[in-house]
This record gives structure tokens, C-alpha cells and sequence, in this order.
């Protein structure tokens, strides 16, 4: 009788370590040891460095090799350097495209090789569970968010006077910011006053430069909306230098950064919408893992029920609630 107890408990064991190995084969994030991954960013700025940073950590944390290069703004660069990570041996390609137009030929210059797009989202048509998935924020929320401030701080006047800033022409996320602030505007039957509405590229010395043509026009802005904080800020530099009270303009902007929010604390700029850029980092990495090892994404915390997006919520983010986010 010991002897078969013995052996019983030695197949549970077995099974249970099995069943522990089917777990992580299913896509567990705890390791990705051996595993060669190539990032290209269209170009480096704040945010983006942000995210490439935290996602470098990940990657030295789950015992992957990391490599990192800019693209600066060159389909050119960017093509030669998936070609690179093709050539090089590497298991999987995590993409900022520098056109998103471009996405097949990116796809095609990969060949077998998976691809984790972030910060800016290919269409659609383009994404392939398991293959070839997006990892972001979804840019029709941090939209939503900014109109739903603007109906709140204007609920009293029947027309609001609004100057958008957006930011480059064939980025998804202007596309998506742009597109949803205005329908939350258009569903809510006030009056809309567009004063101002052109591309500032994420550039604040652009933004500013552009605020200033439209102070010369002479027409009210009750607010300036923003596809993101950098611009906001060019705008606050603007109005500073010109005398404008901040309690006569609402600026409003999008990621959360840190200067982004020491505007708001210090009353200069009214609200933004946090992007993790960490966080967007630290899931791209996960994603890329399990793609590499031939791995689903089946489980993974803000996974699309498609599964070709992995969605790292937005969050609020005004004087009420700032300090969370220095």
C-alpha cells in the first residue's frame, strides 16, 4: 500500500507540473528568456521615450534581448531597419510606424516575423490576432474625455467658441482624438464655433506660433483643445506672454506629462487625459513575448474581444486629482 501511494503522489505531481507549464505556454508574462526583440520609433519624444524606456526594463526584467533605434521620421530608415531585425536574427518587431499608410509594407518587409505596433495604430484591416496586434490607449476615449469637460465648464452658453490644435496630419492618434471631440461636441446641440482648427505636430513652439496668428483674427476662444500637453503648453507660453488670464481661457491637452500636470496645479492649464506611458511600455513588451514564443494573447488584462488590440485605459485628469499623477 505505500509503495502505490508512492506512485500516486508521483503522477499528481507530474500533472500538476504539467498543468503549471500549459498555464505559462498559454501566456503567462513572467519570461521571455532568449527571446530577441527589435523596437523602431518613428522619432523620439518625451512620451515616446517614456514608453521606450519602460519597455526596455520590462524586457531586461523577463530576460529578453532588447534593441532600440529611431527611425527620425524616415519610412526610408524604418524599412531598412526591419530589415535589420530580420537579418539579425531576431524573433519579434514592436513597430511606431512613421506612416500609417505604410503598415502592409512594413508587414511585408518582416516577413514570418510578428509585429507589436504601438503609439500609433495601423487600420484595422491591417492587425491579426496573434500576429500582428496593437498595443495602446484607445484615442476615442482621451476625445470623448476633453469634450465631456468643455459641455461641463460651458454648460451655461448655447455657443461655445472652440480652437483645436492638432496634432500630425497622419498620425492615428489626431485622427482619433480630433474625430471624437468633435462628435461629443456635435451630440450635445449647442453651438459650436470653430475658430481655429489646424496641425501643430505635438510641437509646442508650433502651437504657440499658430495661437498667436489666431489672436490676430481678434475672435473670442472660450477654449483651446489639444491633442496634446506639449502643444497646450506652447499656448500657455503665448498667454503669458501677452497678459491673457487664464480664467479667460480654458486650455485643455492630453498624456498627463509632468509638465502637463504642474500646469494644472498651477492653474494654467485646466485639464488633460493621462496616457501611461508606462504602462503602454510595460504591455507592448508582454505582448511581443508571447507573439515570439508562438504564444496567444488569450488572457492578457485589456485584450479586445477580437484580440487584436491590447487597450491601456485613459484617465481623467484635473486640479481635483493631479497630485496622483506627478
Amino acid at each position: 500500500m505505500k509503495k502505490v501511494w508512492k506512485i500516486a503522489t508521483a503522477l499528481l505531481l507530474c500533472v500538476s507540473m504539467l498543468s503549471g507549464c500549459a498555464g505559462n505556454a498559454g501566456g503567462g508574462d513572467g519570461s521571455a528568456n532568449g527571446v530577441k526583440m527589435y523596437l523602431t520609433v518613428s522619432s523620439a519624444d518625451t512620451f515616446r521615450q517614456s514608453l521606450i524606456d519602460t519597455a526596455e526594463k520590462t524586457a531586461e526584467e523577463m530576460g529578453a534581448e532588447f534593441s532600440v533605434n529611431d527611425a527620425e521620421g524616415s519610412l526610408e530608415n524604418q524599412l531598412a531597419q526591419i530589415k535589420e531585425a530580420v537579418d539579425g536574427g531576431y524573433d519579434v518587431i514592436l513597430c511606431n510606424p512613421v506612416d500609417i499608410d505604410t503598415t502592409l509594407q512594413l508587414k511585408v518587409a518582416a516577413g514570418d516575423l510578428p509585429i507589436v505596433f504601438y503609439n500609433s495604430c495601423p487600420s484595422e484591416e491591417h492587425l491579426e490576432a496573434d500576429k500582428y496586434v496593437f498595443v495602446g490607449s484607445n484615442e476615442e476615449d482621451a476625445g470623448r474625455f476633453q469634450g465631456e469637460f468643455i459641455l461641463d465648464q460651458f454648460s451655461g452658453k448655447e455657443t461655445i467658441n472652440v480652437a483645436i490644435f492638432e496634432g500630425q496630419k497622419l498620425h492615428s492618434a489626431t485622427l482619433g482624438r480630433t474625430n471624437s471631440l468633435k462628435a461629443t461636441l456635435k451630440d450635445s446641440g449647442k453651438k459650436i464655433n470653430y475658430v481655429f482648427d489646424d496641425y501643430a505636430d505635438w510641437d509646442t513652439e508650433m502651437a504657440k506660433q499658430r495661437f498667436e496668428i489666431l489672436l490676430k483674427t481678434g475672435q473670442e476662444v472660450d477654449v483651446a483643445a489639444c491633442n496634446n500637453d506639449s502643444m497646450a503648453l506652447g499656448i500657455i507660453q503665448a498667454c503669458e506672454e501677452k497678459g491673457i488670464s487664464f480664467d479667460n481661457i480654458k486650455i485643455i491637452g492630453i498624456d498627463a506629462t509632468a509638465d502637463g500636470c504642474q500646469a494644472i496645479e498651477n492653474n494654467k492649464m485646466a485639464f488633460t487625459v493621462y496616457q501611461s506611458a508606462k504602462g503602454q511600455g510595460s504591455y507592448v513588451v508582454k505582448a511581443a513575448a508571447r507573439l515570439a514564443q508562438g504564444q496567444s494573447l488569450d488572457g492578457m488584462e485589456y485584450l479586445s474581444k477580437d484580440k487584436k488590440y491590447v487597450w491601456v485605459p485613459f484617465e481623467k485628469v484635473d486640479k481635483s486629482n493631479v497630485q496622483k499623477y506627478k
